[in-house]
């Protein structure tokens, strides 16, 4: 089943061997067992709802027997007797208990709402997790390609100061240095390379599905860029839409609901019946009209001491109520502490990667500086080699700055109830 809808997203891409991030969480959210277990929980509340409305609506029942009974006693001897019945009943609830199965409809409504609710916020979830699962993968790439970058310059290098020992233009000592900064580079590349693999396995278990060679990659060039300063500082967000705190708020209103249902337990109730029955020794159909009889039925109960089965009942959910608005406060304080750090990272993960990219442009600038010196005899070769590690890790570090932006921002999307940016 996974490799059938692998297979049809993979050809919705227009690629047999990469998937971008909206790719990625669709396969996710077919594969997820977190998914299926919401989406059956939202399925049992709606049940439960239709269960609770069946008890307002009328019930109609139809009945039938046919019986034969004999006897020996003596000394009246032998006797057998034939007997037939049917009878259709109709009964209606007019008022149970002051209306308190209208407040229980309108509770399992709110219930299943809650669970709706519920099911979204696993969604923006798993969206979350498999957005952070891409960014890594693409920011280990991005590492790799730059270690590949490092090592290249590096080699190059080594080449050269190489030619110039034979030729007796340098010394051993810068020999060794070259080597150490290549095999330093080549080091540095091995462990990108095997970050690269366990960001992957962290990716396939988001999307769930197992690691294997037909597996597609991460298309790299469908990765959005960061927000600039000002669109993050312009975010206008809210806690209103997360999925999260509205579940909290129906939870607590359902529990009111609930609330006054138990208090109506006091009230009386009402109800309607009427029925249709026949009793006949013969299964003479013709006769029936002449052999039934009707009843109708107005029915009043109420209550009077039931061993405070009430009372135990309206404190539950008098606790209940209590609980779920404590929650909720908690929930929403914490929220809203969250959404605004999470907005005060996603500005500075920005100012981080503006400084990043000058950091970057002034690295490759001291480099040919360094270069330049070098062969004008002004600075050493291990001077040189130096400008060539800043320039790796400032190439690494606007990598991971990057990723921490596009990782932030998806945080902040996700704790404001939106998905992710998956593709423009």
């Amino acid at each position: 089943m996974n490799s059938l809808i692998l297979t049809a997203i993979m050809l919705a891409q227009g690629g047999p061997s990469s998937l971008d991030l909206s790719g990625w969480v669709s396969l996710a959210l077919s594969n997820s067992p977190d998914m299926l277990e919401a989406g059956a929980a939202v399925s049992q509340a709606e049940a439960r709802v239709q269960t609770v409305r069946s008890a307002l609506l009328p019930s109609l029942v139809f009945g039938a027997s046919a019986g034969h009974a004999w006897s020996t006693v003596e000394p009246v001897g032998d006797y057998e007797s034939d007997s037939y019945n049917a009878s259709l009943t109709l009964s209606q609830e007019l008022l149970a208990s002051g209306g308190r199965s209208w407040l229980d409809l309108s509770a399992s409504r709110l219930s299943r709402d809650a669970v709706r609710s519920d099911f979204e916020a696993s969604r923006l979830q798993l969206e979350l997790d498999v957005a952070q699962a891409f960014y890594d993968v693409v920011g280990s790439m991005g590492l790799v390609s730059s270690a590949e970058a490092a090592l290249e310059r590096s080699s190059r290098q080594l080449e050269r100061i190489q030619a110039l020992y034979d030729l007796g233009a340098a010394t051993s000592l810068e020999l060794v240095q070259a080597q150490v900064g290549e095999s330093g580079d080549r080091l540095s590349l091995a462990r990108r390379q095997q970050g690269l693999r366990t960001s992957y396995a962290s990716l396939y278990s988001a999307a769930g599905v197992g690691a294997g060679e037909d597996l597609p990659t991460v298309d790299t060039s469908a990765v959005l860029p960061p927000l600039t300063i000002e669109a993050a500082r312009g975010l206008d967000l809210d806690l209103s839409a997360n999925p999260s705190l509205r579940s909290a708020d129906i939870r607590s209103e359902s529990a009111l609901k609930s609330l006054s249902s138990a208090r109506r337990a006091y009230w009386p109730s009402l109800s309607a019946s009427g029925s249709w029955s026949w009793n006949s020794e013969d299964l003479d159909i013709p006769d029936a009209p002449n052999e039934d009889s009707w009843n109708v039925r107005l029915s009043l109960s109420w209550p009077i001491f039931d061993g405070w089965m009430r009372e135990s009942a309206i404190s539950s959910a008098s606790a209940s109520v209590l609980s779920g608005q404590a929650s909720k406060r908690s929930l929403e304080n914490q929220l809203s502490a969250s959404l605004s750090n999470s907005k005060d990272a996603l500005v500075t993960s920005i100012e981080s990667y503006d400084l990043a990219s000058l950091s970057l442009d002034y690295s490759r600038r001291r480099l040919e500086l360094s270069q330049m010196n070098y062969e004008l005899g002004g600075l050493t070769l291990i001077d040189l080699l130096d400008a060539q590690a800043a320039l790796a890790e400032a190439e690494a570090a606007l990598v991971t700055a990057r990723v921490d932006c596009l990782k932030a921002e998806a945080v902040l999307m996700v704790l404001a109830g939106r998905s992710p940016r998956l593709g423009e």
